[in-house]
């Protein structure tokens, strides 16, 4: 063998190598369904590397927007890359018709009253079924419509979730200024909040009013007032300013169980899931949150 051909053959080697230590450090991602409510729902499964079936793990479902995607919110959010660091389960289900039915009064689910909740409750429950996971760590992550997706399962699947993270949503809105208001139900156990929010958001304006469509929503603080009161927390938050950042955080603490409800405001923020920032604070704060 000449010289210059050992030199490809060590390089090939060395690009092999490489490639499948590459493979070895990233997890599995797999497109499943199950039949619910006489509909196909879809989702995308996706596990760290060296996950045994054994050990349990925490699960966190990630919500996408309306007109979204699992994988589109796998995407932004970089969550399966946080998962395979961290060693937990993610899963992005898919929303019928690219919508869920979750306060905002528009898309096929919500004008066809699909049963998102129970479609979510039934895909932990047979998640739980195959794979070990840790009942005390089920987390919620949603953007846009799906963060008010994300509020409603807190509120309503609250005897499940420890912890919920919201970007860009709120509890509740109105198709017009005197129609009836969507909110969400008052929660049965307390859960942790975590809330990421542009102050100059249009789609969900911040202070609450008109937004995406039209629509009237209530505003960030009405949300945080909501949860602060659910969960027991202190009304008096501890407030720290990192004006490097244009970040403002409320934390809201001692509330039933431990919880807490924690508010970042994004000074120069518009309607979207400020990547790495979201992603990371949303595991840190679900970390230290388990259900008790």
């Amino acid at each position: 063998m000449t010289r210059g051909k050992a030199l490809i053959v060590m390089l090939l080697a060395t690009l092999t190598i490489t490639f499948m230590f590459d493979i070895w450090q990233h997890g599995v991602s797999s497109y499943e369904s199950f039949n619910y409510a006489g509909l196909k729902r879809s989702y995308i499964l996706h596990t760290p590397p060296g996950y045994d079936n054994e050990t349990n793990v925490p699960l966190v479902i990630v919500l996408h927007g309306m007109g979204g995607s699992a994988r589109g919110i796998e995407f932004i959010s970089r969550m399966s890359l946080k998962s395979d660091a961290e060693g937990f389960i993610v899963v992005y289900p898919e929303g019928f018709m690219n919508s869920w039915n979750a306060i905002l009064p528009i898309g096929y689910a919500f004008d066809n009253n699909v049963d998102d909740v129970g479609f979510i409750r039934e895909l932990i429950d047979s998640l739980q079924r195959k794979l070990a996971i840790d009942r005390s760590r089920i987390y919620v992550a949603g953007f846009s419509q799906g963060a008010m997706l994300a509020y409603r399962l807190a509120a309503e699947l609250s005897d499940k979730i420890a912890a919920v993270a919201v970007v860009a949503g709120a509890i509740g809105c109105r198709a017009t200024p005197n129609s009836q208001l969507n909110t969400i139900r008052e929660p049965t156990h307390p859960v942790s909040i975590i809330i990421i929010h542009g102050m100059k958001d249009r789609g969900a304006p911040y202070n609450g009013g008109q937004g995406y469509h039209s629509f009237i929503f209530l505003s960030v603080n009405e949300s945080v007032r909501f949860w602060v009161r659910n969960d027991g927390c202190s009304e008096e938050p501890l407030i720290e300013v990192y004006s490097s950042e244009g970040i403002i955080k409320d934390t809201y603490s001692g509330g039933a169980n431990g919880t807490e409800v924690v508010l970042y405001m994004f000074v120069n923020g518009e309607h979207s899931w400020p990547v790495p920032f979201a992603t990371d604070e949303s595991w840190e704060f679900f970390k230290s949150h388990p259900k008790v």
